[in-house]
């Protein structure tokens, strides 16, 4: 099914790097493993089914031969600025809209937003990256009462703020079960994090009773805002304990009835934990599931394993495209060029199979790859 009219809404990606320079074939490659380790970064990375399908692609646009060597690419790349990358690969993929998680890279790193705007003219919402201000709220006062004060006050009124909703990564610090502690426990944990701030001048946090407590405070408040609340989950950093990362660890936060109005988007489609997200989006009315295809770095046979599972058990209403793309506009790019190949080959399978007619499989597509997250988000003016 070709899909290529459907502009898409990235629902999940984040800004660029302003220099956009590959700092040759071993530096390119590490911007495509999730690998801590040297080896894996600048020599098995290029042997992955991903990076090879993604120099590939990069030739042909760039108007070279698909099996032109690394560094041939890298110097025909390195003709074009950050802002023709951006705006030369936003119009081919056809992007019409981004969410954009603004915890990463940092702002020192990352392309202006008024340049990548007037790069690229896509409608973009932000994200606010908790645990980021999580740590400074924690480094700037020294009672626990301080912070949530001060973090109630922040988030009185979000998108006034400059915010469409939250993104959390407690799945990379201390796991997706989200508890609720007593206060001696949380107590404890801030006096530890406050050893942490006068040791470094910083925290990282990792102290679980006092993250958890934290976001229940941002959880109430995305309830009386009705905003969307993203959760990393599964596939990531190294740092994410896998074991803990699972989205059926959220049922804490499903069965609330206090946060039935809060959005829960699941992201990663949730690899290698797609049927569990899937299974999520199909029982609970406010749990959605983030299907990505930029980052995790799969084949594309792989990410069609994760779409058909998606649609196989999920209301497409809860479904939405995304790239989770960050620093280089290859990964935005790519993305959208594989969400349609594999959510069009999972469509044409449900329409051969009877589950849909055409008309209703275009349906999905255009629900799945845009509607949904237009809406969810509430991107500014009339989708085009």
């Amino acid at each position: 099914m070709d899909l290529s009219s459907i502009g898409v809404v990235d629902n999940h990606c984040h800004a660029l790097d302003a220099d956009q320079s590959s700092g040759g074939v071993a530096a390119w490659r590490t911007r495509f493993t999730e690998s801590p380790h040297e080896t894996m970064q600048t020599t098995q990375v290029a042997d992955t089914a991903f990076y090879r399908r993604l120099m590939r692609s990069l030739a042909s646009y760039l108007g070279l031969p698909p099996e032109s060597e690394e560094q041939a690419i890298l110097d025909a790349r390195e003709q074009l600025s950050t802002e023709q990358l951006a705006s030369g690969m936003y119009s081919d993929a056809n992007i019409a809209g981004v969410v954009v998680d603004t915890g990463y890279p940092p702002p020192d790193r990352a392309l202006a937003r008024a340049t990548f705007d007037s790069a690229v003219g896509t409608p973009r919402v932000d994200l606010l990256r908790l645990e980021l201000l999580f740590q400074d709220l924690i480094a700037t006062h020294g009672r626990y009462d301080d912070v949530v004060d001060d973090l109630d006050s922040r988030l009185s009124d979000v998108r006034a703020a400059g915010f469409a909703g939250f993104k959390s990564i407690a799945g990379y610090r201390t796991g997706l079960s989200i508890d609720r502690w007593q206060r001696t426990d949380v107590d404890d944990a801030f006096v530890s994090a406050r050893a942490d701030v006068a040791a470094k001048g910083s925290v990282r946090l990792g102290y679980k009773p006092l993250l958890d407590s934290l976001l229940h405070v941002c959880l109430a408040r995305a309830a009386e805002q009705q905003l969307p609340v993203q959760f990393h989950i599964g596939y990531g950093d190294p740092d994410v304990d896998l074991r803990k990362a699972s989205p059926l660890e959220l049922r804490n936060i499903f069965e609330d009835p206090a946060y039935r109005a809060v959005p829960i988007v699941l992201l990663h489609g949730c690899w290698p934990y797609f049927r569990e997200g899937a299974y999520l989006a199909a029982v609970y009315e406010n749990a959605y599931l983030d299907l990505s295809y930029g980052i995790p770095f799969m084949s594309l046979a792989e990410l069609t394993s994760m779409t058909r599972a998606a649609f196989g058990a999920a209301p497409f209403g809860k479904l939405m495209y995304s790239s989770d793309g960050t620093r280089v506009p290859e990964l935005h790019w790519m993305g959208a060029h594989t969400g349609r190949r594999a959510i069009g080959r999972v469509l044409d399978e449900l329409v051969s199979d009877g589950d849909l007619s055409v008309d209703q499989a275009f349906a999905a597509a255009d629900q799945v790859l845009a509607g949904n997250a237009w809406r969810l988000y509430g991107l500014p003016g009339t989708r085009p």
